[in-house]
């Protein structure tokens, strides 16, 4: 939950460029609902069938501890409901540096 600190962190940044951070998580609600707590400038998402992880197709197949299936730490920057931008990363446990976002931001839109 690094990234998710991070993020928090810099949650006045996001505000700033009128950016909102969802967090898909295939935890329960009850999980999710404690992480939601810890993060309150982000919004987790419960998604414990891996319902919207299936849709976006970021399922990461046998990654979990305990072998079965999980999502895949994916980040899509989605404006006026087209994904402008996406970084899908190689390795499981590699994620996206919140200043990494915020660049990502600037560049894929500019008017923020």
């Amino acid at each position: 939950m690094i990234e998710l600190g991070q993020l928090e962190k810099q949650s006045h940044d996001f505000a700033a460029k009128n950016v909102r951070i969802f967090a898909i998580s295939n935890d329960d609600l009850e999980s999710a609902t404690k992480t939601q707590k810890q993060f309150p400038h982000l919004t987790i998402i419960a998604d414990p069938q891996q319902v919207m992880a299936k849709a976006l197709a970021i399922i990461h197949p046998g990654a979990a501890p305990d072998g079965t299936d999980t999502n895949a730490p994916t980040t899509f920057l989605v404006d006026r409901g087209e994904v402008r931008w996406m970084f899908h990363p190689d390795r499981f446990l590699e994620r996206l540096p919140a200043t990494d976002l915020l660049a990502a931001i600037d560049k894929a839109l500019p008017q923020r």
